[in-house]
């Protein structure tokens, strides 16, 4: 049965609401968001969004057929409950690896299904707040952006004379965010102790990869170091321009890549969420 992913009437209202206080207030910080989190509403279209994309079962091996099977509503309410209580607490991540079109192969970590709807929750809340703050020229993972918006942009500026192309790859990007300087990103908008909890929580998350015989092993869960400040300058502006997985600069041939008239396009590459 095909069901409907437009945004709640209820949930839009409250997106746009958040998104016009940050865009109008760059300075703002955003404090009692939590509670929107584990609305009723917010958690029935997270689940939605998880079901429509169709994710495999995280390390518990729980299936959308076998939550759907026991109740929808009743599983729902049961993380409203966590949430609410301050209880919820997300499992390991389970990690497989796929293989990369050039050769070798690409870890992929799959939360458990529970995990993806609370994210899906939280993202639904704190999206239109950070929306706000991204450069137009950024294409990747943005509400009605997509990536042939941004192929369409290419081609504009190449008709209208910017034909030189840097292509830049930042290597194993997502495995490497320093995650203090994630969290203070964050903190210059959200000041709301749960939901910044939340988010190190899933950052700190232990990852469960198998053997070949089928052995657990639980690696990770624990916080990267804070790195010196000298390096948090230039991953704020990362974070500025959508936290760049892949770039490409276009500049009109005469001109050099760094001159004011360079023409910036970043977008991301790829994302674990794609298993969600």
């Amino acid at each position: 049965m095909a069901m409907s992913l437009a945004t709640p009437s209820k949930i839009r209202e409250l997106q746009i609401k958040l998104y016009r206080k940050a865009k109008n207030e760059p300075g703002y910080r955003f404090y009692m968001l939590y509670d929107k989190i584990y609305r009723g509403d917010i958690l029935a279209h997270a689940y939605e969004l998880a079901r429509a994309n169709k994710g495999a079962p995280g390390v518990d091996g729980q299936s959308f057929e076998e939550i759907e099977s026991k109740g929808v509503q009743g599983w729902l309410t049961g993380i409203r409950e966590e949430l609410r209580n301050k209880t919820y607490k997300p499992q390991p991540v389970r990690r497989v690896k796929i293989p990369k079109p050039g050769g070798g192969e690409r870890p992929l970590g799959i939360p458990s299904i529970k995990d993806r709807v609370v994210q899906t929750a939280a993202k639904l809340v704190i999206e239109p707040i950070f929306e706000a703050d991204l450069e137009p020229n950024t294409y990747g993972y943005r509400p009605k952006r997509s990536a042939q918006d941004a192929i369409r942009e290419v081609h504009r500026s190449l008709c209208e004379g910017y034909t030189d192309v840097v292509d830049a790859d930042l290597s194993k990007y997502f495995d490497t965010i320093p995650h203090c300087e994630l969290l203070q990103c964050v903190a210059r908008r959200i000041v709301d102790r749960e939901v910044l909890h939340l988010i190190k929580l899933w950052l700190t998350a232990p990852v469960e990869e198998r053997d070949e015989n089928g052995k657990r092993r639980l690696t990770g869960g624990k916080d990267h170091h804070c790195r010196s400040r000298r390096k948090t300058g230039p991953f704020w502006r990362v974070k500025r321009s959508h936290g760049v997985g892949y770039a490409m600069a276009f500049c009109r041939a005469e001109k050099a890549v760094g001159a004011a008239s360079c023409y910036f396009l970043s977008f991301f590459a790829a994302s674990a969420s794609a298993a969600c």
